[in-house]
């Protein structure tokens, strides 16, 4: 590259360096004319032409590939470039709906643990209420057997402490014979025994 960096240099300087060097030439052998600058030599024209056509082949040739090149390679990084933001911004586009679509999962997943939590602490509460309805109904009706059995066992007493006092005033019937005087005492002496029983 430096090797082909110094041969284009020394060929533009000699295209350039040429029109001048045959000017120098010219007026080194012609009179010299008093317009200057303005005047027109037609050999001189036909250098700067073929110099400047020289320096448009050199600058196609060598220059010209170069920058091709150049801007062949920036277009690609470009385009590489927009490719990559292209795919970022479907990746990105892809994990926004994706996390949308968590978020709204996340939701729904709350939403059924709250009615969850909610549906069984109703149906705990309930259960709860069952169960105490059934412990005091059990309670309600032990407490009445209890009431029937005791009940039944003083009315068996009480049969009992009757069939007694029965007896008792029957043996004093037959161990005497009784007058009315004898038989209001009696009764009143079976309903004095019997208050004492009942006591």
């Amino acid at each position: 590259m430096r090797f082909k960096l110094k041969t284009l240099l020394l060929i533009s300087t000699c295209a350039l360096m040429a029109p001048a060097l045959l000017a120098a030439e010219g007026h080194a052998e012609g009179p010299q004319s008093e317009d200057g600058v303005l005047t027109y030599m037609g050999h001189l024209m036909f250098w700067e032409y073929v110099t400047f056509g020289l320096i448009l082949l050199i600058l196609a040739w060598k220059v010209l590939p170069i920058m091709l090149k150049q801007l062949g390679a920036r277009q690609a990084s470009i385009r590489d470039a927009l490719d990559k933001a292209d795919k970022v911004r479907a990746e990105a586009e892809v994990l926004l709906r994706k996390h949308e679509e968590m978020m709204r999962d996340a939701h729904a997943d709350a939403k059924k643990i709250t009615d969850d939590a909610i549906a069984a602490a109703r149906e705990a509460g309930a259960r709860i209420q069952a169960e105490a309805d059934a412990a005091a109904k059990e309670t309600r009706e032990r407490a009445q057997k209890e009431v029937e059995q005791l009940t039944r066992k003083a009315q068996a007493e009480l049969r009992d402490a009757a069939v007694e006092l029965s007896l008792l005033a029957s043996s004093r019937v037959l161990q005497r014979s009784l007058t009315d005087d004898d038989h209001r005492r009696l009764a009143q002496e079976a309903i004095a025994a019997s208050g004492t029983m009942n006591n």
